[in-house]
Protein backbone atom coordinates (compact mmCIF):
# COMPACT_ATOMS: atom_id res chain seq x y z
CA UNK A 1 0.00 0.00 0.00
CA UNK A 2 1.07 3.58 -0.42
CA UNK A 3 0.20 6.90 1.10
CA UNK A 4 0.85 10.46 0.10
CA UNK A 5 4.07 11.50 1.81
CA UNK A 6 2.80 15.04 2.29
CA UNK A 7 0.05 13.69 4.56
CA UNK A 8 2.59 12.16 6.93
CA UNK A 9 3.78 14.27 9.83
CA UNK A 10 6.80 13.36 11.96
CA UNK A 11 6.56 14.28 15.64
CA UNK A 12 9.74 14.46 17.70
CA UNK A 13 8.80 13.00 21.08
CA UNK A 14 9.33 15.39 23.94
CA UNK A 15 6.41 15.37 26.38
CA UNK A 16 5.17 12.63 28.69
CA UNK A 17 2.03 12.35 26.60
CA UNK A 18 4.13 11.81 23.48
CA UNK A 19 6.25 9.18 25.24
CA UNK A 20 3.04 7.35 26.11
CA UNK A 21 1.91 7.52 22.48
CA UNK A 22 5.29 6.14 21.40
CA UNK A 23 4.95 3.24 23.83
CA UNK A 24 1.29 2.56 23.03
CA UNK A 25 1.68 2.43 19.26
CA UNK A 26 2.60 -1.27 18.81
CA UNK A 27 -0.28 -2.36 21.05
CA UNK A 28 -2.73 -0.52 18.82
CA UNK A 29 -0.97 -1.55 15.61
CA UNK A 30 -0.73 -5.28 16.32
CA UNK A 31 -3.84 -5.81 18.42
CA UNK A 32 -5.81 -8.81 17.15
CA UNK A 33 -2.94 -10.40 15.25
CA UNK A 34 -2.76 -14.04 16.30
CA UNK A 35 1.03 -14.19 16.68
CA UNK A 36 1.25 -10.99 18.77
CA UNK A 37 1.83 -11.65 22.46
CA UNK A 38 1.91 -8.16 23.99
CA UNK A 39 4.80 -7.64 26.43
CA UNK A 40 4.01 -5.97 29.72
CA UNK A 41 3.64 -2.23 29.24
CA UNK A 42 5.37 -1.45 32.51
CA UNK A 43 8.44 -3.36 31.31
CA UNK A 44 8.40 -1.45 28.00
CA UNK A 45 8.05 1.85 29.86
CA UNK A 46 10.97 1.09 32.16
CA UNK A 47 13.13 -0.05 29.25
CA UNK A 48 12.69 3.41 27.75
CA UNK A 49 13.22 5.29 31.01
CA UNK A 50 16.86 6.32 31.71
CA UNK A 51 16.08 6.59 35.42
CA UNK A 52 15.00 2.94 35.51
CA UNK A 53 17.13 1.27 32.84
CA UNK A 54 20.91 1.79 32.96
CA UNK A 55 21.18 0.76 29.29
CA UNK A 56 19.20 3.87 28.35
CA UNK A 57 21.02 6.24 30.70
CA UNK A 58 23.92 7.62 28.68
CA UNK A 59 22.41 7.51 25.22
CA UNK A 60 22.14 10.39 22.81
CA UNK A 61 18.72 9.61 21.39
CA UNK A 62 15.60 10.85 19.69
CA UNK A 63 12.17 9.26 19.44
CA UNK A 64 9.85 9.93 16.50
CA UNK A 65 6.17 9.23 15.77
CA UNK A 66 4.62 9.30 12.30
CA UNK A 67 1.05 10.63 12.23
CA UNK A 68 -1.64 11.23 9.66
CA UNK A 69 -4.82 13.17 10.33
CA UNK A 70 -4.23 12.92 14.06
CA UNK A 71 -3.67 9.15 14.05
CA UNK A 72 -0.32 7.61 15.02
CA UNK A 73 0.80 5.27 12.23
CA UNK A 74 4.45 4.54 12.97
CA UNK A 75 7.41 5.09 15.27
CA UNK A 76 11.20 4.86 15.28
CA UNK A 77 14.08 5.67 17.60
CA UNK A 78 17.54 6.89 16.60
CA UNK A 79 20.38 6.79 19.06
CA UNK A 80 24.10 6.76 19.74
CA UNK A 81 25.45 4.41 22.39
CA UNK A 82 28.70 5.58 24.02
CA UNK A 83 29.55 2.01 25.08
CA UNK A 84 29.47 0.93 21.45
CA UNK A 85 31.72 3.88 20.59
CA UNK A 86 34.21 2.78 23.25
CA UNK A 87 34.36 -0.87 22.28
CA UNK A 88 33.86 -0.64 18.50
CA UNK A 89 33.75 2.67 16.63
CA UNK A 90 32.53 6.24 16.84
CA UNK A 91 30.94 6.38 13.40
CA UNK A 92 27.81 4.31 14.04
CA UNK A 93 24.35 5.37 15.07
CA UNK A 94 21.45 2.97 15.55
CA UNK A 95 17.74 2.85 14.87
CA UNK A 96 15.16 0.79 16.75
CA UNK A 97 11.58 0.64 18.00
CA UNK A 98 10.60 0.37 14.36
CA UNK A 99 6.85 -0.25 14.02
CA UNK A 100 4.47 1.08 11.40
CA UNK A 101 1.49 0.43 9.19
CA UNK A 102 1.97 -1.39 5.90
CA UNK A 103 2.56 1.70 3.78
CA UNK A 104 5.83 2.22 1.93
CA UNK A 105 5.85 6.02 2.32
CA UNK A 106 5.38 5.79 6.07
CA UNK A 107 8.14 3.23 6.48
CA UNK A 108 10.59 5.09 4.25
CA UNK A 109 9.90 8.43 5.94
CA UNK A 110 10.58 6.95 9.38
CA UNK A 111 13.87 5.46 8.19
CA UNK A 112 14.93 8.66 6.48
CA UNK A 113 14.13 10.60 9.66
CA UNK A 114 16.51 8.34 11.60
CA UNK A 115 19.15 8.81 8.89
CA UNK A 116 18.89 12.59 8.99
CA UNK A 117 19.20 12.58 12.77
CA UNK A 118 22.26 10.29 12.66
CA UNK A 119 23.92 12.42 9.98
CA UNK A 120 23.27 15.55 12.04
CA UNK A 121 25.31 13.91 14.80
CA UNK A 122 28.24 13.35 12.45
CA UNK A 123 27.64 9.61 12.06
CA UNK A 124 28.51 7.82 8.84
CA UNK A 125 26.68 4.53 9.40
CA UNK A 126 23.22 3.58 10.59
CA UNK A 127 22.59 0.10 12.02
CA UNK A 128 19.47 -1.58 13.33
CA UNK A 129 16.99 -2.36 14.52
CA UNK A 130 18.14 -2.50 18.13
CA UNK A 131 16.66 -1.44 21.42
CA UNK A 132 19.64 0.33 22.99
CA UNK A 133 22.22 -2.46 22.51
CA UNK A 134 22.83 -6.05 21.44
CA UNK A 135 22.39 -6.91 25.12
CA UNK A 136 18.69 -6.13 24.76
CA UNK A 137 16.32 -6.78 21.84
CA UNK A 138 17.88 -6.73 18.39
CA UNK A 139 17.13 -7.67 14.84
CA UNK A 140 14.29 -7.52 12.35
CA UNK A 141 12.20 -10.67 12.17
CA UNK A 142 12.70 -12.29 8.76
CA UNK A 143 10.71 -15.51 9.06
CA UNK A 144 8.68 -17.50 11.58
CA UNK A 145 5.90 -14.91 11.57
CA UNK A 146 3.32 -17.53 12.55
CA UNK A 147 5.08 -18.07 15.89
CA UNK A 148 4.41 -15.74 18.83
CA UNK A 149 7.05 -13.35 20.11
CA UNK A 150 8.77 -14.82 23.17
CA UNK A 151 9.78 -12.71 26.17
CA UNK A 152 12.46 -10.11 25.36
CA UNK A 153 12.47 -10.98 21.65
CA UNK A 154 11.20 -8.54 19.07
CA UNK A 155 8.03 -8.82 17.02
CA UNK A 156 7.74 -7.86 13.37
CA UNK A 157 5.74 -8.11 10.18
CA UNK A 158 6.75 -9.46 6.74
CA UNK A 159 6.60 -6.04 5.09
CA UNK A 160 9.35 -4.50 7.23
CA UNK A 161 12.37 -6.16 5.60
CA UNK A 162 11.44 -5.16 2.02
CA UNK A 163 10.92 -1.57 3.18
CA UNK A 164 14.29 -1.47 4.96
CA UNK A 165 16.06 -2.90 1.93
CA UNK A 166 14.24 -0.49 -0.41
CA UNK A 167 15.67 2.31 1.73
CA UNK A 168 19.19 1.13 0.89
CA UNK A 169 20.02 -0.97 3.93
CA UNK A 170 21.89 -4.25 3.53
CA UNK A 171 22.40 -7.24 5.78
CA UNK A 172 24.95 -6.86 8.55
CA UNK A 173 24.39 -10.16 10.35
CA UNK A 174 21.68 -12.72 11.08
CA UNK A 175 20.75 -14.13 14.46
CA UNK A 176 18.90 -17.42 14.86
CA UNK A 177 16.31 -18.56 17.36
CA UNK A 178 16.06 -22.31 17.92
CA UNK A 179 13.01 -24.08 19.28
CA UNK A 180 13.21 -27.33 21.25
CA UNK A 181 10.24 -29.61 21.76
CA UNK A 182 11.01 -30.79 25.27
CA UNK A 183 9.13 -34.05 24.79
CA UNK A 184 10.67 -34.95 21.43
CA UNK A 185 14.11 -35.72 20.04
CA UNK A 186 14.72 -38.87 22.04
CA UNK A 187 16.90 -40.78 22.06
CA UNK A 188 19.41 -37.98 21.74
CA UNK A 189 22.08 -38.19 19.04
CA UNK A 190 24.93 -40.51 19.96
CA UNK A 191 27.44 -37.67 20.34
CA UNK A 192 25.12 -35.86 22.78
CA UNK A 193 24.68 -38.97 24.90
CA UNK A 194 28.44 -39.48 24.90
CA UNK A 195 29.14 -35.90 26.03
CA UNK A 196 26.53 -35.95 28.80
CA UNK A 197 27.77 -39.34 29.98
CA UNK A 198 31.34 -38.05 29.98
CA UNK A 199 30.30 -35.01 32.04
CA UNK A 200 28.46 -37.14 34.58
CA UNK A 201 31.38 -39.53 35.01
CA UNK A 202 34.13 -36.92 35.01
CA UNK A 203 35.49 -35.97 38.44
CA UNK A 204 36.59 -32.61 37.04
CA UNK A 205 33.10 -31.54 35.84
CA UNK A 206 30.39 -30.56 38.31
CA UNK A 207 27.34 -28.33 38.36
CA UNK A 208 24.82 -26.86 40.76
CA UNK A 209 21.66 -24.79 40.80
CA UNK A 210 21.40 -21.14 41.77
CA UNK A 211 21.63 -20.20 45.46
CA UNK A 212 18.59 -17.96 46.10
CA UNK A 213 20.10 -16.69 49.36
CA UNK A 214 22.85 -14.97 47.36
CA UNK A 215 20.74 -14.00 44.36
CA UNK A 216 22.48 -10.75 43.41
CA UNK A 217 25.89 -12.36 43.81
CA UNK A 218 24.83 -15.27 41.63
CA UNK A 219 23.64 -12.97 38.84
CA UNK A 220 26.92 -11.07 39.03
CA UNK A 221 28.87 -14.34 38.70
CA UNK A 222 26.75 -15.36 35.74
CA UNK A 223 27.19 -12.05 33.94
CA UNK A 224 30.95 -12.08 34.49
CA UNK A 225 30.97 -15.42 32.65
CA UNK A 226 28.69 -13.95 29.99
CA UNK A 227 30.96 -10.96 29.44
CA UNK A 228 33.91 -13.29 28.92
CA UNK A 229 32.08 -15.90 26.85
CA UNK A 230 30.53 -13.56 24.30
CA UNK A 231 33.24 -10.88 24.10
CA UNK A 232 34.14 -11.77 20.51
CA UNK A 233 30.55 -11.65 19.27
CA UNK A 234 29.34 -9.16 16.67
CA UNK A 235 28.50 -5.81 18.27
CA UNK A 236 29.18 -7.04 21.80
CA UNK A 237 30.15 -4.85 24.71
CA UNK A 238 30.10 -5.96 28.34
CA UNK A 239 27.32 -5.48 30.84
CA UNK A 240 28.47 -2.77 33.29
CA UNK A 241 27.92 -3.25 37.01
CA UNK A 242 24.78 -1.10 37.21
CA UNK A 243 23.22 -2.99 34.30
CA UNK A 244 23.96 -6.30 36.05
CA UNK A 245 22.27 -5.03 39.22
CA UNK A 246 19.28 -3.87 37.16
CA UNK A 247 19.11 -7.26 35.44
CA UNK A 248 19.13 -9.05 38.80
CA UNK A 249 16.23 -6.93 40.02
CA UNK A 250 14.24 -7.51 36.83
CA UNK A 251 14.81 -11.26 36.71
CA UNK A 252 14.32 -12.15 40.38
CA UNK A 253 10.50 -12.57 40.26
CA UNK A 254 10.60 -15.04 37.37
CA UNK A 255 13.74 -17.09 38.07
CA UNK A 256 13.53 -20.41 39.88
CA UNK A 257 16.76 -21.96 41.20
CA UNK A 258 16.15 -25.33 39.55
CA UNK A 259 16.29 -23.76 36.07
CA UNK A 260 19.44 -21.71 36.64
CA UNK A 261 22.66 -23.74 36.56
CA UNK A 262 26.34 -23.04 37.18
CA UNK A 263 29.00 -25.39 35.83
CA UNK A 264 32.54 -25.99 37.10
CA UNK A 265 35.64 -27.42 35.46
CA UNK A 266 38.46 -28.51 37.76
CA UNK A 267 36.78 -26.63 40.60
CA UNK A 268 36.65 -23.31 38.71
CA UNK A 269 33.40 -21.60 37.73
CA UNK A 270 33.21 -22.09 33.96
CA UNK A 271 29.64 -21.75 32.69
CA UNK A 272 26.03 -20.92 33.45
CA UNK A 273 22.60 -21.38 31.90
CA UNK A 274 19.41 -19.47 32.70
CA UNK A 275 15.93 -20.57 31.61
CA UNK A 276 12.92 -18.27 32.01
CA UNK A 277 9.19 -18.78 31.54
CA UNK A 278 7.74 -16.88 28.61
CA UNK A 279 6.33 -13.86 30.43
CA UNK A 280 4.52 -12.79 27.26
CA UNK A 281 2.55 -16.06 27.30
CA UNK A 282 1.81 -15.71 31.00
CA UNK A 283 0.44 -12.22 30.35
CA UNK A 284 -1.72 -13.39 27.45
CA UNK A 285 -5.03 -11.54 27.34
CA UNK A 286 -3.76 -8.59 29.37
CA UNK A 287 -3.04 -6.27 26.40
CA UNK A 288 0.18 -5.58 28.29
CA UNK A 289 -1.66 -4.06 31.26
CA UNK A 290 -1.28 -5.12 34.90
CA UNK A 291 -3.85 -2.78 36.44
CA UNK A 292 -6.32 -3.02 37.95
CA UNK A 293 -6.42 -6.82 38.51
CA UNK A 294 -4.07 -8.45 36.01
CA UNK A 295 -1.12 -8.27 38.41
CA UNK A 296 -2.89 -10.81 40.65
CA UNK A 297 -3.58 -13.05 37.67
CA UNK A 298 0.08 -12.86 36.64
CA UNK A 299 1.30 -13.81 40.11
CA UNK A 300 -1.12 -16.74 40.13
CA UNK A 301 0.06 -17.89 36.71
CA UNK A 302 3.69 -17.64 37.79
CA UNK A 303 3.01 -19.71 40.89
CA UNK A 304 0.94 -22.34 39.14
CA UNK A 305 3.26 -22.45 36.10
CA UNK A 306 0.72 -22.20 33.30
CA UNK A 307 3.26 -21.23 30.62
CA UNK A 308 4.22 -23.94 28.16
CA UNK A 309 6.93 -21.93 26.42
CA UNK A 310 10.29 -21.23 28.05
CA UNK A 311 13.34 -19.40 26.79
CA UNK A 312 17.06 -19.63 27.45
CA UNK A 313 18.10 -15.97 26.96
CA UNK A 314 21.40 -16.18 28.82
CA UNK A 315 24.10 -18.79 28.89
CA UNK A 316 27.85 -18.78 28.58
CA UNK A 317 31.01 -20.83 28.68
CA UNK A 318 34.29 -19.08 29.42
CA UNK A 319 36.41 -18.63 26.32
CA UNK A 320 39.24 -20.80 27.63
CA UNK A 321 36.88 -23.79 27.46
CA UNK A 322 35.45 -23.09 24.00
CA UNK A 323 35.90 -26.06 21.66
CA UNK A 324 37.31 -28.22 24.44
CA UNK A 325 35.95 -31.64 25.35
CA UNK A 326 35.22 -30.63 28.92
CA UNK A 327 33.56 -27.39 27.89
CA UNK A 328 31.31 -29.02 25.30
CA UNK A 329 30.42 -31.84 27.66
CA UNK A 330 29.54 -29.43 30.46
CA UNK A 331 27.36 -27.33 28.13
CA UNK A 332 25.52 -30.41 26.87
CA UNK A 333 24.94 -31.57 30.44
CA UNK A 334 23.54 -28.19 31.54
CA UNK A 335 21.18 -28.15 28.56
CA UNK A 336 19.86 -31.61 29.39
CA UNK A 337 19.53 -30.81 33.09
CA UNK A 338 17.59 -27.61 32.35
CA UNK A 339 15.34 -29.35 29.82
CA UNK A 340 14.50 -32.06 32.35
CA UNK A 341 13.74 -29.44 35.03
CA UNK A 342 11.51 -27.62 32.54
CA UNK A 343 9.63 -30.80 31.64
CA UNK A 344 9.05 -31.54 35.31
CA UNK A 345 7.63 -28.01 35.71
CA UNK A 346 5.19 -28.52 32.84
CA UNK A 347 6.92 -26.71 29.97
CA UNK A 348 6.60 -28.27 26.52
CA UNK A 349 8.90 -26.01 24.45
CA UNK A 350 12.02 -23.93 24.96
CA UNK A 351 13.49 -21.25 22.72
CA UNK A 352 17.27 -20.88 22.64
CA UNK A 353 17.99 -17.37 21.41
CA UNK A 354 19.63 -15.54 19.99
CA UNK A 355 22.62 -17.20 18.29
CA UNK A 356 24.79 -15.66 15.59
CA UNK A 357 24.55 -17.43 12.25
CA UNK A 358 28.29 -18.17 12.24
CA UNK A 359 28.50 -19.43 15.83
CA UNK A 360 29.07 -23.03 14.79
CA UNK A 361 29.71 -24.25 18.32
CA UNK A 362 26.42 -22.99 19.75
CA UNK A 363 24.48 -24.07 16.68
CA UNK A 364 25.89 -27.58 17.08
CA UNK A 365 24.85 -27.62 20.74
CA UNK A 366 21.31 -26.58 19.81
CA UNK A 367 21.12 -29.26 17.15
CA UNK A 368 22.43 -31.91 19.54
CA UNK A 369 19.62 -30.90 21.88
CA UNK A 370 17.21 -31.63 18.99
CA UNK A 371 16.34 -27.93 18.69
CA UNK A 372 15.58 -26.55 15.24
CA UNK A 373 15.98 -23.01 13.85
CA UNK A 374 12.53 -21.50 13.55
CA UNK A 375 13.11 -17.73 13.43
CA UNK A 376 15.73 -15.48 11.88
CA UNK A 377 16.44 -11.94 13.03
CA UNK A 378 18.53 -9.62 10.84
CA UNK A 379 20.59 -6.58 11.65
CA UNK A 380 20.83 -4.08 8.79
CA UNK A 381 23.36 -1.37 8.03
CA UNK A 382 23.68 1.59 5.68
CA UNK A 383 26.41 4.09 4.90
CA UNK A 384 24.85 7.52 5.21
CA UNK A 385 27.87 9.68 4.46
Amino acid sequence: MSATASNINIVTVGTRAEVKRFLDLPYDLYRGQESWNPPLRIERKEQLDPSKNPAARDLDRALFIATRDGVDIGRIAAFINPSHDTHHDAETAFFGYFDAVDESDVLSKLLSTAEVWAASKGRDRLVGPAQWSVNEEVGLLMDGFDHSNVVLMSYGRPYYAPAVEAAGFTKAVDMLAFQADLNAGYPRPKITRMMVDYAKKSKSITWRTLNPKDFNGEIERAMNIFNDAWSDNWGFFPFPDDAIQHLAKEMKPIITPDRFFFGYIDGELASFLCMLPDLNELASGFDGKLLPFNWAKLIYRLKTQTAKQARIPLMGLKKQYHNTRKGLALTAALCEESFEAARQAGFTHCELSWILEDNEGMIAICEQASAVPYKTYRMYEKRIA
